[in-house]
């Protein structure tokens, strides 16, 4: 994600002008827009496969995305923006180029005085012979003072092959004000058992190469519900790993590279097509300055979301030689608390600090990949070092520069695991009269909501084939996630869903919100739990809970469970 509004942004990237045939109107716009599209023949004999989408959205402007399949050539598109679904009430009209070059994908930035702060819009890409695109829909930013609900969606880790996008169809229909991507946007090769789709097939079953990564972006594309979520509001997307490689570290590749019959293709050219193949198919216009940059912040009335990058600037994750997804620490906790290990990257973490500081928002919500909450088997060992387990001194520098500061209401969304958490955060990751890690306890500073899989399998799904036996596995495997991890207030392996958070003046209302067949796109969704954190309180309270089938058969057994959790190598 990027801040359209920064000066250097602004200055480079675009130009406003005065649309012809809509007097008094302004857009933003690129410069090759303006100098080209005069010479660029109107698109015809197209279509729209991959929806349309917004982002980048502030209180006076946003950017417009769409893609056009069946182009040879750069093509001019039409848009229009009206206050009405209907468009009766045009308030902006200008042009876009679609350029095969960039995959068939078009973007726009409109703003200008047309469009007012808070503000709900509908826009549209037209072709030459009057084909319009799907409608998308936007609210802009509300000012930073106003006392207005703000409702973001957040979700993660939606693997095509193995499930249908049910969540999806129930996300778009929420009506809220920013979705968020927490990450593994795109699975880069299969990781799991029971596929119910299929995705192109590569030579050595891994996608590598920048056409690959464009074709996997297209295939995801074509399912209904995940369009119908990136027209619902605007995105903000961050990734994770599996958008090039799982459990790559900055510029080091993961296990996959080391593999028997992988393609040699140099990992560092492997993750620019997978960064290249990611903007293309996402709503914004790249940083010149800092083109691969997805971390920033959003002001959104009542909310800053603050989004980072935890892979591009990572240092090796420790106690790891085999880069699975779950590892014990058993050497000690020791490789864990190294001052140089960085999931952030030094500038990057300046910055979250400083903005957590110089804040006005009532909340400060921080789109994070992986789990801020430690993750323990063994009491003080930690279970994840993938996750910020494997930085406690960043994480502790983090937390500290906010008691130190006295910033309040701050909340960790995160992905990556695939099971739904509830909890809260100190500077140790645990809740602990113990010095943990080397590091001495403190208070909670954060609470932390961690959103279960669109459709990615988790522990669960190695002893269960459907809901009742989900519920039966998580009956067992819950407690023993719980046991030493005092900071979770709430746990659930059973179900696959996402979360949506609603920021009010005097608390965070967050909800959960769950499948009941993540293979089936018609599945039921419902409320699965409720949590409120109060203003001023770095606490999570359990107000609701959902229906939930009774369990079915028998679970694993405690030692089954145990092992499975040290054992499980599964992509996440």
């Amino acid at each position: 994600m990027h801040r359209p509004t920064d000066t250097a942004l602004t200055r480079r990237t675009f130009v406003r002008h005065a649309v012809a045939g809509a007097a008094g109107l302004w857009v933003v716009s690129d410069p090759l827009l303006s100098r080209a599209l005069a010479a660029v023949p109107g698109a015809s004999d197209v279509a729209f496969a991959q929806g349309v989408a917004s982002g980048q959205v502030d209180e006076g402007a946003a950017t417009l995305w769409t893609h056009l399949t069946g182009i040879d050539r750069p093509t001019r598109l039409g848009v229009e923006v009206a206050s009405d679904p209907g468009f009766a009430n045009v308030v902006a009209r200008t042009q876009a180029l679609a350029d095969p070059a960039s995959g068939g994908s078009a973007r726009v930035r409109i703003g200008g005085g047309s469009l007012r702060p808070g503000e709900r819009y509908w826009y549209r890409f037209e072709t030459a012979d009057g084909e319009s695109s799907p409608v998308g829909r936007l609210r802009l930013a509300p000012p930073p003072g106003s006392a207005e609900p703000i409702k973001i969606a957040f979700f993660a880790c939606q693997d095509f092959l193995v499930g249908n996008y049910a969540a999806h169809r129930d996300l778009a229909l929420q009506e809220a004000d920013l979705v968020v991507c927490l990450g593994d946007y795109i699975y880069e090769q299969a990781f799991f058992e029971g596929s119910v789709r299929n995705v192109p097939v590569t030579p050595d079953g891994s996608v590598r190469t920048f056409d690959e990564y464009r074709a996997q972006y297209a295939t995801y594309h074509a399912d209904a519900n995940l369009r119908a979520v990136r027209a619902s509001a605007p995105l903000v997307s961050i990734w994770d790993d599996h958008e090039v490689e799982d459990n790559y570290a900055g510029e080091l590749p993961g296990g996959q590279s080391r593999r028997a019959g992988a393609r040699p293709i140099p990992f560092l050219e492997r993750r620019a097509s997978g960064y290249r193949a990611f903007f293309e198919a996402m709503p914004v216009v790249r940083d010149p300055t800092d083109p691969d940059r997805t971390s920033g912040a959003t002001r959104f009335g009542q909310v800053d979301l603050l989004a980072l990058d935890t892979r591009r600037f990572r240092t090796d994750q420790p106690c790891n030689p085999k880069d699975s997804f779950l590892s014990l620490c058993t050497t000690g906790a020791a490789p864990t608390r190294r001052t140089s290990a960085t999931l952030l990257g030094t500038p990057q973490r300046e910055w979250l600090i400083d903005r957590l500081r110089t804040s006005t928002a009532p909340w400060k919500l921080i789109a994070n990949q992986v789990m801020a909450m430690s993750l323990d088997l063994i009491p003080g060992v930690p279970l994840n070092t993938d996750a910020w387990d494997g930085y406690a001194y960043e994480r502790s520098l983090i937390c500290d520069a906010i008691t130190k500061h006295g910033v309040e209401d701050v909340a960790f969304f995160t992905g990556d695991i695939h099971t739904f958490f509830a909890g809260t955060v100190t500077r140790t990751g645990r809740q602990s009269s113990l010095w943990i890690d080397g590091l001495k306890r403190g208070q909670p500073v954060a609470t932390e909501l961690v959103v279960g899989s669109v459709t990615s399998q988790g522990i669960a799904d190695r002893f269960a084939k459907n809901e009742g036996q989900r519920n039966a596995a998580a009956k067992v495997l819950d407690p023993i996630i719980k046991g030493p991890n005092a900071h979770l207030r709430y746990s659930n392996s059973a179900y696959k869903g996402y979360g949506i958070a609603t920021a009010t003046v005097g608390e965070l209302r967050v909800e959960f919100r769950a499948v009941r067949d993540p293979r089936d796109a018609a599945s039921e969704v419902f409320s699965l739990a409720k949590f409120v954190v109060p203003r001023g309180r770095a606490t999570v309270e359990r107000v609701a809970s959902g229906p939930v089938a009774p369990a079915q058969g028998r679970g694993p057994s405690a030692e089954q469970a145990t092992r499975a959790l040290r054992e499980f190598t599964a992509a996440h």
